[in-house]
């Protein structure tokens, strides 16, 4: 009745023979409990002739050496029990101590046991190593080892089993050897570093000092270094014949040799049957996952969970965790989410890592399991079993839900965890950290991408995706590789299903990135982007229509593409449909529409969505009533989503005062926008220094020729670096450089341009004198406006220079300049009433407008009129 501790019932021998009169035999059939089971063997080998008894039976059961009847094991440990306590440890004990821990018996006899069961099962086991180990026979240090490392959770003790088995290496222990040799030489955790080297070495002592399993060994680590060489197939064929039981004939191997190569699944599947005839229970595993996984057409569903649960009865703890994945995954008849449970729960029981980690994401995300607090108990058990995994889901929980709270240290450690164990989302979320600045500080993009490089040497689609979208940019550089290295991402990921990296490669064609630049291949991209239900695709291929990149334009099939793209709720795509109908493009204005499109788009965050509302309410477009704060505010929602126009266009609100002038505020939004290149904003910036918009004291005239220049080197440009050349500001002095800037300026309809063109014909600045281009520059630019274009226009109509004289029209002109205020204009109109040049000789009005010159501060009119004002403006 083992409930006492095993020794102490040996202790009471007398008392044993009044225990159940249960005599049973080497057949007999394992029913209650194992205990009781095993109490019962104790008692019939602890009467009569013990020493015979024990041989005879011992032998038969050694030569046997099968123990699919589970009460043939429990017989063969009681009677290894039995002998030890009688001090008999003769070869045919030693063998049958062997036998009951090789091929996983000991496991198999324990699988199903209940946890009572399995407490007495686990304590007779760790009783017997013990004894055996004391009695001198090394062989128990690698079996107590094995139990330690293989037991279920709760009795599971890492550390223990390193003891053990460095106790039996020391000891010269065959078997210990061996197993430690194999462990140092794969690198599993608890081992420590990988020592291939020594790991074979130490295989090989354990071979040479007779361990049965070492040339398995020696073959297992042939097949990791060499999975696709001939010499190694060869070799594990000429195992398996040399191998004299059929039961221990390794077809697993040769199965899993020709399951790597692609072509000869025939061949693993003709050596998975072999194995399963043989009972091999990793093969009846592999034949039972390929028949549910697909790889094997027509098969019998059932069969293979059939199979399967075999395996995992034989300790195959593997095959539960595929039975888990199977029920919750496959989406056939037979998925069931409580089966799935069931079985994760079996391999998790067994601590298999990748079973805790699957009930951890059912009892978190499943909604008709949804438990958070189980699911964040199975979080840290399969942590703590060593799932990757499960270290960059708890980090995603941190940052990416309310489940856990945020912390950012905890995260970031985590991941770096996950990625230092080869994690593949790991690399990814710390890229997206760096890149959004999660971790304090600026943004780091070069650190992303590295982060993303190295997800993508893992295979991880998003990480492809994005390293091929950075090096596209020109986070990587400008270089020829690095454009290579865009177009190779970006095509494993097409590889990989990416209908992302199938629009990034397409822009990459469409610019020549890293290919020969070819429109008609970028739209091919775009086109099977589109037809795979990527509605973003849509917006481009609407654009290669817009812009007949490919041909004509055709407006129609564009605003079909915006419309496909729209209806999937692309807010941008909304804002494109209302842009056909407000700028008539292809089709009639329709105001109503465009503002309808305009509100769906703003509503659902569209940059330019909300800039075209604002203009509506700016220029009182459909019928909208003017509304500046309705204006400032949706512009102002543009500008905080970063969009470059949106944040120039609030600039020019506060610069120019749609409701208020604000230069605080128009200058930082200038600021924002220029930061992101845009180069409009680079010339307001460029007129706050030229200008002096603020009124400092000292103006710093110089700095304004870096903005200009900045923009120019976009091919935008306006008067202002024609007048940073012609005067020195922050350059060099270059009339030749002013002229020519105030040349293209006036292409981009610059009226400021004009004008100082003007003046650079009328001068000779930078070109020859040439008053009738002067006279034609002067005149557009009044036409547009420009009080000192008025002013020279009207100068030059009184003198008849480059334009035929009209001395009425140039007091017109005079006039027009003098009524806003231009002092000069004042002065020249004071003198044309005194000499009556174009109007009517009268010295009053002479007289009013050389006041007026002269209270705005114009010296010559101040002489007239005797006044010395300080100029006002």
């Amino acid at each position: 009745m083992y409930n006492m501790g095993i020794f102490d019932l040996f202790k009471r021998k007398k008392e044993i023979n009044k225990l159940q009169d249960n005599k049973g035999s080497h057949s007999f059939t394992m029913v209650g409990t194992f205990a009781e089971t095993y109490n019962g063997y104790l008692a019939e080998f602890a009467s009569g002739d013990i020493v015979s008894l024990l041989h005879e039976r011992a032998n038969v059961l050694i030569a046997g050496d099968n123990y699919e009847d589970k009460s043939r094991w429990v017989e063969a440990l009681a009677i290894c029990e039995t002998a030890l306590s009688e001090k008999i440890l003769t070869e045919d004990i030693k063998e049958l101590y062997r036998q009951i821990y090789s091929r996983n018996w000991n496991k198999y006899v324990s699988m199903d046991f209940e946890d009572q069961d399995y407490k007495c099962w686990f304590e007779v086991n760790c009783n017997l190593n013990e004894a055996f180990i004391k009695s001198g026979h090394t062989r128990g240090y690698c079996e107590q080892a094995d139990l330690y490392g293989s037991a279920r959770k709760g009795y599971r003790d890492l550390s223990k089993k390193m003891e053990y088995l460095v106790k039996g290496v020391e000891a010269k222990d065959p078997a210990s050897l061996g197993d430690y040799g194999y462990g140092i030489y794969l690198g599993l955790s608890e081992y420590g570093n990988a020592d291939k080297e020594e790991g074979r070495r130490l295989v090989n002592q354990s071979r040479e000092l007779g361990y049965e399993s070492a040339d398995l060994l020696l073959l297992y680590i042939d097949f990791y270094d060499a999975a696709d060489n001939l010499q190694l197939l060869k070799d594990i064929e000429d195992f398996i014949k040399k191998t004299e039981k059929e039961y221990r004939k390794p077809y697993h191997i040769l199965a899993d040799y020709y399951q790597r190569r692609e072509d000869d699944f025939d061949k693993a599947l003709e050596a998975m049957k072999k194995g399963v005839d043989l009972n091999i229970p990793y093969c009846k595993y592999m034949l039972g996952m390929n028949m549910l996984n697909g790889r094997i057409a027509n098969s019998d569903k059932s069969e293979g969970i059939a199979l399967l649960e075999d395996a995992f009865e034989h300790n195959v703890v593997y095959a539960a965790n595929f039975l888990g994945q199977y029920y919750n995954y496959a989406n056939d008849e037979n998925t069931s989410v409580e089966k799935s449970v069931y079985w994760h729960e079996k391999a998790a029981l067994y601590c298999n890592a990748e079973s805790s980690f699957e009930l951890a994401c059912l009892y978190l995300y499943n909604e008709k399991l949804r438990d958070i607090p189980q699911g964040l108990e199975y979080i840290e058990q399969a942590i703590k079993q060593g799932s990757v995994r499960a270290l960059s889901e708890k980090a995603y929980l941190i940052l990416e839900t309310d489940i856990l709270d945020t912390d950012i240290e905890q995260a970031k450690q985590l991941l770096e965890d996950a990625d230092s164990k080869g994690n593949e989302y790991a690399p990814y979320r710390l890229g997206l950290a760096y890149q959004n600045g999660e971790f304090g500080g600026e943004p780091d993009y070069v650190k992303a991408l590295g982060y993303f490089e190295r997800g993508a040497d893992r295979d991880h689609i998003y990480s492809l995706e994005l390293a091929g979208n950075y090096y596209r940019v020109g986070v990587g550089g400008d270089s020829e590789e690095a454009a290579h290295k865009a177009v190779s991402y970006l095509t494993k990921a097409i590889d990989r299903g990416s209908n992302y990296a199938k629009v990034e490669l397409a822009f990459c064609y469409d610019a020549g990135y890293g290919v020969e630049q070819d429109y008609q291949k970028a739209f091919d991209l775009f086109k099977a982007a589109s037809d795979n239900n990527y509605p973003y695709a849509n917006t481009r291929l609407a654009s290669y229509y817009e812009d007949g990149l490919l041909g004509k334009e055709d407006y129609a099939a564009a605003l079909e593409q915006y419309k496909i793209a729209a209806d999937a709720g692309l807010p941008d795509a909304i804002y494109h449909v209302g842009r056909y109908h407000k700028y008539a493009v292809g089709i009639a204005e329709n105001p109503q529409i465009a503002l309808d499109c305009f509100r769906k788009a703003a509503e659902a965050g569209s940059p330019p969505g909300l800039v075209e509302l604002a203009l509506a309410y700016e220029q009182e477009y459909g019928g909208i009533e003017f509304d500046a704060d309705k204006a400032i505010s949706y512009m102002q929602q543009a500008a905080e989503k970063e969009y470059t126009y949106g944040q120039y266009k609030l600039g020019t609100y506060y610069y120019y005062g749609l409701k208020e002038v604000d230069l605080e505020k128009a200058k930082y939004w200038f600021e924002k926008s220029n930061e992101q290149g845009y180069p409009y904003s680079a010339l307001m910036l460029g007129d706050f220094y030229l200008y002096n918009i603020e009124g400092k004291d000292e103006p710093d005239y110089g700095k304004s020729f870096q903005y200009y220049k900045q923009a120019a080197d976009q091919g935008v440009v306006s008067e202002g670096i024609g007048v940073c050349y012609e005067y020195g500001f922050g350059v060099e002095a270059n009339e030749t450089e002013a002229f020519k800037y105030y040349t293209l300026a006036t292409a981009e309809n610059y009226v400021p341009a004009k004008y100082r063109l003007g003046l650079c014909y009328k001068y000779g600045t930078g070109t020859s004198i040439n008053m009738v281009e002067a006279y034609r520059w002067l005149s557009d630019a009044a036409q547009n406006g420009n009080i000192y274009a008025i002013y020279e226009s009207g100068m030059m109509l009184l003198s008849g220079d480059g334009i035929t004289k009209d001395e009425e029209q140039g007091a017109k002109m005079l006039l027009q300049a003098a009524e806003e205020n231009y002092d000069w204009a004042q002065f020249e109109l004071g003198n044309c009433y005194l000499a009556g040049r174009g109007v009517p000789e009268d010295d009053i009005q002479a007289m009013v407008w050389y006041q007026k010159a002269a209270d705005n501060g114009n010296e010559q009119a101040q002489k007239v009129t005797g006044r010395r004002e300080r100029r006002k403006r």
